[in-house]
C-alpha cells in the first residue's frame, strides 16, 4: 500500500520551496506549446525566456546560463542535428532536449550523438512536459552536486 501512494505521487511532485528556480530556454517553440509551458511555469518554479530563431537563443545561450534548452526540431533554414551541435557548444551545462512530432530509438540516438540528452513529443502535453522537465531539473541537479 505504502508504494503504491508514493509512486502515484511522483508525477505530480511540486518543487520545494527551498528548490532554485529552473531557467528555460524556448528555440522556436510553437504558440500551443508556449502557452502550455506559460501556463505550468508559475506553480513550477521555471523562469521562462523563449527565442525565434536559433541565432538569437544561441546568442542568449552564449551570455546566460539555462537549466534546460527546449529545441524544436522544425526549424525553417536550421537543421536540427546542426542547432543541436551549437547548443551543445555554446551551452554545455544546460541539458537539452529535442521537441518533435516523432519519438523512436533512432531519433533519439542521433540527439545524443549531437548533444541533447532526451525527446519531448509535441504538441507538447501536461504530464509529459512535466516529467521530461522534472528529469531535467534532477540531471542538472546530479550534475551540480556529482
Amino acid at each position: 500500500m505504502f508504494f503504491s501512494k508514493w509512486f502515484r505521487g511522483r508525477g505530480n511532485r511540486q518543487p520545494g520551496p527551498e528548490e532554485p528556480p529552473l531557467y528555460i530556454r524556448g528555440v522556436c517553440v510553437g504558440l500551443e506549446d508556449r502557452f502550455l509551458l506559460e501556463r505550468l511555469a508559475p506553480e513550477n518554479k521555471w523562469k521562462l525566456r523563449f527565442a525565434n530563431s536559433p541565432r538569437e537563443g544561441f546568442s542568449l545561450a552564449a551570455k546566460q546560463c539555462f537549466d534546460v534548452i527546449l529545441c524544436d526540431r522544425n526549424q525553417p533554414g536550421y537543421p536540427w542535428r546542426e542547432v543541436l551541435d551549437e547548443f551543445s557548444q555554446t551551452a554545455p551545462r544546460s541539458c537539452i532536449l529535442l521537441l518533435s512530432p516523432a519519438n523512436d530509438d533512432y531519433l533519439w540516438g542521433e540527439v545524443v550523438q549531437h548533444g541533447g540528452h532526451d525527446i519531448v513529443r509535441r504538441p507538447l502535453r501536461e504530464q509529459s512536459a512535466l516529467r521530461a522537465i522534472e528529469t531535467a531539473r534532477l540531471r542538472q541537479f546530479a550534475a551540480h552536486v556529482g
